[in-house]
């Protein structure tokens, strides 16, 4: 089983937040990648890299998979993936961010 938890900003620790996600908009329209693995389409984000924080995840994240180059970033939430592997649980943790493009590369 696979359960979503949406929290209000600062109420996780930043270095508990493993992940950034970005609904971006470029000229009006949402921004979707590409699954490589997958083969979906999918809104960009992905892991933090050691010693990065968050924001800085995000905005490289976007940078790689859109190729936005001028854009801005406004965190909307901290949410959480729960997952029940039979025996034990796991919860990991990631931000929200939305982001209007202004240029792509």
């Amino acid at each position: 089983m696979l359960k979503v938890n949406f929290y209000e900003l600062n109420t996780i620790e930043d270095n508990k937040l493993l992940f950034a996600v970005i609904m971006a908009k470029f000229n009006g329209k949402w921004i979707y990648v590409k699954h490589k693995k997958r083969r979906t389409l999918e809104i960009p984000g992905g892991h933090r890299e050691p010693n990065e924080n968050i924001v800085d995840t995000a905005a490289r994240e976007l940078y790689e998979e859109t190729g936005a180059k001028e854009f801005n970033l406004t965190p909307v939430c901290i949410y959480s993936v729960e997952r029940d592997e039979t025996v034990d649980y796991t919860e990991s943790f990631g931000a929200l961010f939305y982001s209007e493009v202004e240029k792509l590369d």
